[in-house]
């Protein structure tokens, strides 16, 4: 051990301010000027008129309620904002292959799924494989802000694309 403390050596602080001035000259000659970028349109649900229809709590009463199929869905006829939301059917286009076997039809409607969770805040819906091995088909029905498809699902999700859909009107009979 030593028997007497070193002092540290220090740099005298003019030094060190002219030097912190130079990098900061530097540095702003280098900055070029920022690029604004485009401005994000807004998609056509958040340019609707305000609803009476609170999709939050609708699905948690949807959810948790007894008789979905009964009083489930005459609560839904009376909450709905008719106006303001639609349904709407989504059916998969099959292609060869891809309706073989459960697993691959189970991964292709979770894929989707998946990539459409950006739009639970305005959508509502059931997707589902049906049919047998080796003719399952992927379709589901939803429940969306506004009387148009969403641009949520139709410019952002990859696959929306391989989708038909036909507008549903759970008031008249379907053929």
């Amino acid at each position: 051990m030593c028997e007497k403390a070193l002092k540290p050596i220090t740099v005298p602080d003019a030094k060190v301010e002219k030097k912190k001035e130079e990098k900061k000259k530097a540095d702003k000659k280098e900055e070029k000027p920022r690029e604004e970028k485009p401005e994000k349109k807004g998609d056509n649900v958040a340019n609707l008129p305000p609803t009476t229809f609170d999709l939050f709590n609708f699905k948690t009463l949807f959810v948790n309620h007894k008789d979905k199929r009964g009083k489930g869905v005459d609560t839904m006829y009376e909450m709905l904002d008719w106006e303001g939301w639609s349904f709407w059917y989504l059916h998969y286009d099959i292609y060869e292959g891809e309706g073989d076997k459960v697993h691959i039809s189970n991964n292709l409607m979770n894929g989707f799924m998946n990539r459409a969770s950006h739009t639970s805040k305005y959508t509502f819906g059931r997707m589902a494989v049906v049919g047998e091995e080796p003719k399952l088909q992927i379709m589901g029905c939803w429940l969306m802000r506004g009387l148009e498809l969403p641009d949520g699902l139709t410019k952002e999700h990859p696959s929306f694309e391989y989708y038909r859909t036909r507008k549903l009107d759970p008031k008249k009979q379907q053929s």
